[in-house]
């Protein structure tokens, strides 16, 4: 499929899947927890309710994934938006400083990096468990604990991204200027670099947002993210893949919300610009002249 053609449909289904996940409850649907014994385990409608059909307690499908997909997509852009408030100022200042900071600040992301994500979500959430009293007083429930902790496994590869094109716009002559000029670093970052850094600001939105969003949907799936009555597609995962009976035909409800998030994955994906690198959960940009071992840019920089 073509870029244009495919990011136009991307926007469509983005869109309608906005739509419908903010306006469910004045769509002509059920709500979401409403419990039906008389429609339990119904089939696709398809033309007619329920359209997608419904699970073991007869609560309609499509409600059930609208829904899901607020929650999803909240917790996406949010979590999303926390990465690239932690990541783009930390590269960015690593970028700039050069030499034993850079080396210093690189080295702990990449410590940090290597810890596996499940043990990292675990041991956030064990904070969050200890402290649950305190932080609720400040209005911090699971939820919003949730997406900064899933926005802070997404730091490290947006600053590293940061840091490249920081040393990149180390090169160009308005930073030679500014420092030439007596121009404190605090300033020189505030008023140069980070104005700078938006446009790449934009491509590391659209390349961690699938990720976020995954990830979510994956730790929802093991209990490790939202919790009951809220809904995620990664949830609807889950209790249809416990409710699989070979007894009982009921593949609907696994296959719809792996549909949602498949093709939102494939939508958010189809939004990359064109040469830049696929979404994966550990993404590292290429090195750049800078970086590379041994090089005489990297010299100068580090001396």
């Amino acid at each position: 499929m073509t870029g244009p053609l495919r990011r136009r449909l991307a926007l469509v289904w983005l869109g309608l899947l906005a739509a419908g996940a903010f306006a469910t409850p004045w769509l002509p649907l059920p709500d979401p927890a409403a419990l039906d014994a008389a429609h339990r385990l119904a089939p696709p409608g398809w033309w007619r309710a329920p359209f997608l059909g419904t699970d073991p307690l007869g609560r309609d499908l499509l409600a059930r994934c609208l829904a899901g997909a607020r929650v999803s997509l909240v917790v996406g852009l949010l979590a999303t938006a926390v990465a690239l408030v932690v990541g783009v100022p930390w590269g960015a200042v690593a970028g700039l400083a050069g030499g034993r900071t850079d080396r210093t600040m690189m080295r702990l992301a990449d410590a940090l990096d290597s810890v596996p994500l499940v043990v990292v979500v675990l041991f956030l959430l064990s904070l969050f468990q200890g402290h649950e009293e305190t932080l609720a007083a400040f209005g911090i429930g699971r939820l919003q604990f949730f997406f900064v902790a899933v926005g802070f496994l997404f730091w490290i590869p947006t600053a590293r991204l940061a840091r490249a094109e920081t040393l990149r716009l180390a090169r160009r002559p308005f930073l030679d200027a500014a420092r030439a000029a007596g121009s404190p670093p605090q300033r020189t970052l505030a008023r140069h670099v980070l104005p700078n850094l938006l446009p790449v600001t934009g491509v590391m939105l659209v390349l961690t947002l699938p990720r976020v969003v995954l990830m979510e949907a994956f730790l929802s799936f093991l209990g490790l993210g939202v919790e009951p009555p809220r809904v995620s597609w990664g949830i609807l995962a889950a209790e249809g893949l416990g409710a699989l009976n070979p007894l009982v035909d009921s593949w609907w409800l696994i296959v719809v919300p792996g549909a949602f998030l498949t093709l939102t994955l494939w939508a958010l994906d189809g939004l990359r610009p064109a040469g830049a690198p696929r979404s994966s959960w550990r993404s590292r940009p290429r090195k750049t002249e800078e970086e590379s071992v041994g090089s005489p840019t990297a010299a100068r920089r580090e001396g």
